[in-house]
């Protein structure tokens, strides 16, 4: 059995290998960015739960401090 190759044939399946690696780097490289956007925008939420679980005990607490200054006012 003999098996020929002819120049159409290597062109064509060369082509089909540059285009599937292109795809594959190209996807890996989208990913890679969109996992760094993703870490970035978490840590900005992990900032922003903090501040906001600040700013809610400095609003449960404001409410007492007025009734003590209102009692001692009376």
């Amino acid at each position: 059995m003999k098996f020929e190759l002819d120049i159409k044939t290597l062109l064509t399946i060369g082509g089909v290998i540059a285009l599937l690696g292109g795809f594959y780097y190209s996807t890996q490289y989208r990913l890679t960015s969109l996992e760094g956007k993703i870490e970035h925008v978490s840590e900005q939420l992990d900032m922003q739960s903090g501040e906001l679980k600040q700013i809610q005990k400095q609003l449960k607490s404001k409410p007492k401090k007025e009734k003590v200054s209102q009692e001692q006012g009376q």
